[in-house]
């Protein structure tokens, strides 16, 4: 009698505790099977992708680039920025019919005009007796700086570093607030002698929108 009250005992007892840790498997395993999958990666860019960018326009016509729209000739192609390039410059274009190393960047930047300028002036050892040659044109009715060098082209730990001979930049400076918008010309010097008056009527077209 004794042995059949104490094991009725039990079954009262511990019955309900089997039961929950049956159904909820008494916490043991269960975070590991509730555990986040990984997030996913995205693939890493390739060098091709560095080096060779992919037109994205090659039709010309009014574009707007960070508040000022130009008109672009029909035979330049907008290129894809580089991963390095992204959240420094806002647009670049190739200009084939000038040459294959013709390269044309666009961007706002801070710091002050006469800062950049000096920093570009930095980036060419000019031959002797050869000095930059500075100019003001008129875009939208502001007074804009033309800056042209030429020489050895040291870009130094930048963007698409390059350090080469018989270059030369004809850089555009464009007052705006809060930043001042920038045009930069490089290339191979009789290279850019081919798109020199194209150059400065793209500059020319410049209309502020914003």
């Amino acid at each position: 009698m004794k042995n059949y009250v104490y094991r009725k005992w039990i079954l009262h007892t511990h019955l309900p505790v089997l039961s929950v840790c049956l159904v909820l498997g008494c916490g043991l395993e269960q975070s590991d099977e509730q555990a986040d999958p990984p997030i996913p990666v995205a693939p890493a860019l390739t060098d091709s992708n560095r080096k060779n960018p992919k037109a994205v326009s090659s039709s010309g016509g009014e574009t707007i680039i960070d508040g000022i729209q130009f008109q672009v000739p029909s035979s330049w192609e907008q290129v894809a920025l580089s991963p390095a390039q992204q959240g420094m410059i806002t647009a670049s274009f190739r200009i084939p019919a000038a040459g294959k190393d013709v390269k044309l960047t666009l961007s706002s930047v801070g710091g002050g005009i006469a800062a950049n300028l000096q920093r570009w002036k930095g980036q060419f050892q000019l031959k002797p007796g050869e000095l930059p040659v500075e100019k003001t044109m008129r875009v939208d009715g502001v007074d804009a700086v033309w800056l042209d060098l030429r020489g050895t082209f040291d870009s130094g730990p930048a963007i698409d570093s390059l350090v080469a001979s018989g270059m030369r930049m004809i850089g555009v400076a464009i007052p705006r607030s809060p930043r001042d918008f920038y045009l930069k010309l490089t290339g191979p010097r009789e290279q850019l002698l081919n798109v020199e008056a194209e150059f400065q009527d793209f500059v020319k077209s410049g209309r502020f929108v914003q």
